[in-house]
């Protein structure tokens, strides 16, 4: 069910596989997005970083870049938000490493504890 327990999405993503995204949708914009996206999610979900901390750099790099909505940040913006964001803790850039720290960590957390 929706909103039940927390969800990480486009895992596999690591600095290699955006780059092959990037070039097979031909939207850098997109795969640095969806990129930025998983890192954040990630780090909120299976490492417990709070939301606030993300946020933050979100609306700092917005207010540099004199925007005030994410999607007008462009692709170089999102790819130093990502990286940013990969500062803020040790994100596993193999794709088994990601799939083994949902699995073994996001199911004794919040909601899925609950339920």
């Amino acid at each position: 069910m929706p909103g039940m327990l927390d969800t990480v999405l486009n895992l596999g993503l690591n600095d290699d596989s955006v780059q092959g995204l990037a070039a097979r949708t031909g939207n850098g914009r997109f795969a640095w997005d969806s990129y930025r996206r998983f890192v954040q999610m990630y780090g909120n979900v299976v490492v417990g970083i709070a939301g606030e901390r993300f946020e933050r750099e979100i609306a700092r790099i917005k207010a540099e870049r004199g925007v005030g909505l994410d999607t007008e940040l462009d692709e170089a913006a999102l790819r130093g938000l990502t990286a940013t964001f990969k500062d803020l803790y040790d994100f596993p850039t193999d794709p088994k490493a990601q799939l083994a720290g949902p699995s073994g960590r996001c199911s004794t957390r919040g909601r899925a504890t609950v339920r």
